[in-house]
């Protein structure tokens, strides 16, 4: 029978679980800020590497991603926004276009043919209120909080205030723990931060090849809106697979109203685009690159997509990683590999 104490500690688990839950938005929020301040954190090793001393590479850091912010808001954003808009009307009628000629096929095939076609128009409608709910809860994490503006400065402060002094809050996060285990917290957390940097690496990498490939593509093929076509590409290439895989329905549903052939090159180029970043590019220059089980990670992205919404399917890949090491260190090394049965 469980005495007093383990009733105790059980509780105590059920609690902390529970307020875990509750506070679930705030946790992603401060997650994403140190994401961010890891990204500034690579440059400012990068400018130190140089002889310039953390404080100036700091401040460095900081005016760079200042004036990196201010110059989307000024020149980029909203050039952007008049390309998005004409992005919005036009990507509908690419797809409408696209089912009548899906339809107009399945006419000339026997009825046998026509019925083991999957009906793309009832996809579509069937995909909406997923999309729907995903980006509702989107917004929740976002705005739901503390508000679009507030929730902006709030991560940028915390990532400020990470990059600037990061000591304070690891010291804080290992003291939660027991005294005999903080120096394999400390462990872990190094191990953690050594495979985000990989990480993050490797995105730079995969989002910088991704605009300029699909940019040249569209500008050669003569597709419309090629700056916010290839900018959304980059974009979505931080969502591994699922970002690839919708990145290319914007480009194929326009060029479908121009010329046919076209959106079945576009098609094929892509899956080009992608098997030559993630097969050769990649590889020649991350020699320590992060791989991870797709069958893993496409699992990942439901369900931190499902608890999180549209910014825990962006930060499914980094919450992947952690989940991963944290199962491998903790619940295999540290307990698994230790349990004893008692005789």
């Amino acid at each position: 029978m469980m005495d007093f104490a383990k009733w105790i500690s059980f509780s105590l688990v059920i609690i902390f679980v529970y307020i875990i839950w509750q506070i679930r938005q705030i946790l992603l929020l401060v997650f994403t800020a140190v994401v961010f301040a890891l990204i500034l954190n690579i440059l400012v090793k990068k400018l130190a590497s140089f002889g310039l001393k953390r404080g100036y590479a700091v401040l460095l850091a900081i005016a760079t991603l200042l004036g990196i912010i201010a110059f989307f808001i000024v020149i980029v954003i909203p050039s952007l926004l008049v390309q998005f808009q004409d992005l919005y009307n036009l990507v509908p009628l690419g797809i409408q276009k696209l089912i009548l000629e899906v339809d107009r096929f399945k006419y000339n095939l026997s009825s046998e043919w026509i019925n083991s076609f999957p009906d793309l128009k009832q996809i579509l409608l069937n995909l909406q209120p997923l999309l729907n709910d995903l980006l509702k809860r989107g917004v929740i994490v976002i705005s739901g909080v503390f508000g679009a503006l507030l929730s902006g400065l709030l991560l940028l402060a915390l990532t400020l205030m990470i990059l600037v002094d990061p000591l304070p809050y690891k010291e804080g996060f290992v003291r939660l723990f027991p005294a005999f285990y903080r120096s394999r917290i400390n462990k872990i957390l190094m191990l953690t931060k050594i495979e985000l940097e990989e990480w993050l690496a490797d995105t730079f990498i995969k989002i910088f090849c991704v605009f300029i490939l699909t940019f040249l593509t569209l500008l050669i093929l003569h597709i419309p809106l090629v700056s916010a076509q290839a900018f959304l590409a980059a974009f979505l290439a931080f969502i591994p697979y699922l970002g690839s895989v919708t990145s290319v329905i914007s480009p194929m549903a326009i060029a479908f109203l121009y010329s046919d052939w076209k959106s079945w090159i576009i098609l094929i180029i892509y899956i080009g685009i992608y098997h030559l970043i993630d097969k050769v590019i990649i590889p020649k220059f991350r020699k320590n690159r992060v791989v991870l089980i797709p069958a893993n990670v496409i699992i990942g992205q439901v369900i931190f997509a499902s608890f999180f919404g549209l910014l825990g399917l962006f930060l499914a890949f980094p919450l992947i990683i952690i989940t991963q090491i944290l199962i491998k260190e903790i619940l295999i090394k540290d307990i698994f590999d230790h349990w004893q049965i008692s005789k």
